[in-house]
């Protein structure tokens, strides 16, 4: 009987250390806001702000450890998994840039552009983020707030650097 409840205590701290481990440090938030508002900087754009109801999401969608999207309604998304750190996470999706034609708002060469204009969208004001560590790698995931990509609205919020 003891022996039943130390080991359902024992199995219950475990959990809740983990859940703990998994929240975003003052290192992620601060990789988050650094890379996106230094590239947001360099497009001329403003840098965003962090909102904690879009990280929550953020970091259970990370906890999930499944790689796939789950939107908050209203909000825009980039996940990725596998990165060292949440800045090369936000260097992978920005570097999508050597894609885009700013001419024309959209793919210069049929690849993916989407990562990287989410990350530096003028109208993108708030960010959130989550990452956990899973058994097939580490999971990232950033929420924006408004969200970017409308179509027809790039060349009004994506600029050249």
């Amino acid at each position: 009987m003891v022996f039943s409840i130390l080991s359902k205590l024992t199995f219950a701290l475990a959990i809740a250390v983990q859940l703990v481990s998994c929240a975003p440090t003052d290192s992620i938030i601060t990789q988050a806001l650094n890379s996106h508002s230094n590239y947001c900087a360099r497009h001329h754009v403003a840098g965003v702000s962090w909102n904690q109801d879009l990280a929550n999401h953020a970091q259970g969608l990370s906890q999930t450890c499944v790689f796939g999207r789950s939107k908050i309604p209203g909000t825009g998304q980039n996940i990725g998994m596998g990165y060292a750190s949440m800045e090369a996470a936000v260097n992978a999706w920005y570097s999508e840039v050597s894609n885009y034609n700013y001419n024309g708002g959209a793919s210069s060469n049929g690849q993916e552009i989407l990562h990287f204009t989410q990350v530096i969208w003028k109208g993108t004001t708030e960010i959130g983020c989550g990452v956990t560590s899973c058994s097939n790698g580490v999971f990232y995931v950033c929420n924006y707030g408004p969200p970017g990509n409308y179509r027809g609205q790039y060349l009004a919020n994506v600029f050249r650097p």
